[in-house]
């Protein structure tokens, strides 16, 4: 799972490791209150900052925003055996 650890300015090997990793085995989570994603690092974390990890994951996986919607909310359904 990737947090807003992600869009940390020095999580460069954080980002090479997710890289690596195939989207079909990706989900994204808030880390609510902690971890909040730049610009908010430092301050208190809500789920409504999901989106700017999902564009930095988008920036990774050099795939447009919707597609990593798609497939971590799928992948999120495939998990807890929700389809």
């Amino acid at each position: 799972s990737v947090s807003g650890i992600i869009t940390f300015e020095k999580s460069t090997k954080l980002a090479d490791t997710v890289t690596s990793i195939p989207i079909e085995n990706l989900l994204v989570e808030t880390d609510s209150p902690y971890l909040a994603p730049l610009p908010y690092r430092g301050k208190f974390n809500e789920p409504s900052y999901i989106v700017h990890t999902i564009d930095k994951l988008s920036q990774i996986k050099r795939i447009p925003k919707k597609d990593v919607m798609n497939y971590t909310t799928n992948n999120f359904k495939k998990l807890f055996n929700l389809s």
